[in-house]
């Protein structure tokens, strides 16, 4: 069903700018208007056009054949010639042959200047379709000198230019893009966004692609994008193991655990926090996923857990009742983390904020981090971008944590995302390797 899709937003693409189109609507006076058209070649080309105009295009394409086969023609009998031969090729989604008759006409001398551009327009997309991209670049460029491009235009040009090794223009052609629809409130364009990215990558612009990657990752919420920028979050320097363990809780919120160590990686940073509940959840979550067997290190991770658990479930009453009795916030922070584990989310924002309120802590923000989570996992959304935005003066890991979070709580409160337009599905892969 997808290529399906994409072929027919290609061939839509093609037809909507196609000169050719306004022969169909107007059979016989189009040859007729064209006094350098000979008789010889009027004649089938009139009948060719009929016969198109009922949907014969084999009858057409017999027709155009025959014009080719008329002896002395001027190159306007050309032109016209491979006009026809353009569309019908088209309707018939013989695309090779399309393309060798828009190269013929732009090439040729008698080229209307009224339909340089359709012809252009149209030759972009058969080269990119043909993967011929030196071609792609050379008719962009050539439809650029004639005045501004379309998006449909921009994104295959750019992609384009990202594979013949191009990426200076690659990047600027697809910043100009982001940027026109961040400016108009506009989403950017994914396959842009794509090319922007990988761009960077390969010009080693690493806080570029970082930004793009935001871009992709909080517009598209690709869980794959999501990993990728709690990847380089997770490597911030002087990163503790609250940040760490906010960044995996991001992870799991976003979808993007995918490999054993990512549940074995969370389950210890909440055991050394103390948060046995939470560090359980995240080996059964594995066990589940099919990426942890109950053995070795995996079951004693877990049996450590089940111990915590149940030492939790006889304490965490007094516990509740300390933290209310307490006047600074610090019992109350660690009992909205503690609740948070157990997927009490209702309870850890009620002792996030007590925590909150109390004040008097050595770490002020991560109640306030807490509190976000907490509302997130209500489906709070929007208070939880709030909350996050709402952090301040903190570590940088703390910040970068926090900024992910906001971003992942904006993108959650939108409208569902829709997929990318079939016909930009080609852009080049998120690469921020620099490989």
């Amino acid at each position: 069903m997808k290529k399906k899709l994409v072929r027919a937003a290609f061939v839509a693409g093609l037809l909507s700018a196609t000169a050719s189109m306004a022969l169909i609507a107007a059979p016989v006076a189009a040859a007729e208007k064209a006094p350098s058209v000979s008789r010889g070649v009027g004649k089938p080309l009139s009948e060719a056009q009929k016969l198109a105009q009922q949907g014969d295009f084999q009858g057409a394409l017999a027709k155009v054949k025959e014009a080719q086969a008329v002896s002395d023609r001027t190159p306007f009998d050309d032109y016209t010639i491979n006009e026809f031969l353009a569309f019908v090729s088209i309707s018939l989604k013989d695309f090779p042959t399309a393309m060798t008759a828009y190269e013929a006409m732009a090439a040729s001398p008698a080229e209307p200047a009224e339909q340089k551009q359709g012809t252009r327009h149209n030759l972009v997309l058969l080269t990119y379709q043909a993967k011929d991209y030196a071609k792609t670049v050379k008719y962009g460029q050539e439809l650029e000198a004639m005045g501004p491009i379309t998006d449909r235009i921009a994104a295959p040009l750019a992609q384009a230019y990202y594979f013949t090794n191009d990426y200076k223009h690659a990047q600027e052609l697809a910043q100009k893009s982001v940027d026109a629809a961040v400016a108009a409130g506009k989403r950017p364009d994914r396959g842009m966004l794509s090319v922007l990215l990988s761009s960077q990558a390969k010009q080693n612009d690493q806080a570029g692609a970082a930004k793009t990657l935001e871009l992709l990752a909080s517009n598209y919420g690709d869980p794959n994008d999501w990993g990728q920028l709690i990847d380089v979050a997770l490597g911030t320097a002087g990163i503790q193991n609250a940040d760490g363990l906010d960044l995996y809780r991001l992870r799991e919120a976003a979808g993007s655990m995918r490999e054993g160590d990512d549940y074995t990686v969370m389950a210890t940073l909440a055991l050394q926090l103390g948060y046995p509940a939470e560090a359980k959840a995240a080996l059964q979550q594995g066990i589940d996923a099919g990426k942890l067997s109950l053995k070795g290190k995996v079951a004693d991770q877990m049996n450590t857990a089940r111990q915590g658990v149940t030492a939790d479930e006889k304490t965490l009453p007094a516990f509740a009742r300390d933290a209310a009795k307490q006047a600074s916030g610090e019992y109350s922070a660690k009992l909205a983390e503690t609740y948070y584990g157990y997927g009490r989310y209702a309870d850890a924002e009620a002792a996030a904020r007590q925590a909150i309120a109390k004040g008097k802590m050595k770490d002020t923000t991560q109640a306030s981090m807490v509190l976000g989570m907490a509302q997130f996992r209500q489906n709070k959304f929007a208070d939880a971008e709030q909350t996050f935005n709402g952090i301040s003066g903190a570590s940088a890991a703390r910040m970068k944590a926090a900024h992910l979070w906001a971003l992942y709580s904006k993108f959650k409160a939108q409208p569902t995302v829709a997929e990318a337009p079939a016909g930009q599905e080609a852009a080049p892969a998120g690469d921020t390797t620099g490989q």
